[in-house]
């Protein structure tokens, strides 16, 4: 099976950081800044696990999902969320959970985001 992961965060921080430890992990990584950029990526290559923060600017993490579950076959999601407004964090995290294989709050334990990418990706 494909090791390979696309990983979408606006933070530059974060991403760098998770994509270290997935690389660490031996996993293949394909970083994107925003939902555009994921969306380019999905329609070009096939991926094993998707990690996406939920808010961001331009095309949100949502929308990414929402694309990947209305595909033939879709890798397994991971979504990830540090917040926002309430109610706008409130909102895109009952969507996540109804439309993702996971959810992460930031900031998470290394641990906890490694344990579920072992579990889809193994």
């Amino acid at each position: 099976m494909s090791k390979k992961v696309l990983l979408v965060d606006d933070m530059g921080g974060i991403r760098r950081s998770v994509a270290h430890l997935l690389k660490q992990a031996g996993l293949e990584v394909t970083e994107a800044e925003n939902g555009k950029q994921a969306l380019d990526h999905l329609k070009n290559g096939k991926f094993s696990l998707v990690i996406t923060d939920i808010l961001m600017p331009e095309v949100d993490g949502g929308a990414v999902i929402t694309w990947l579950n209305d595909q033939p076959s879709r890798p397994k999601i991971i979504a990830m969320s540090g917040g926002g407004s309430q109610s706008t964090a409130d909102q895109a995290l009952t969507e996540a959970r109804n439309m993702a294989d996971a959810v992460l709050l930031k900031p998470f334990a290394r641990q906890d985001l490694m344990e579920l990418v072992n579990r889809y990706v193994a």
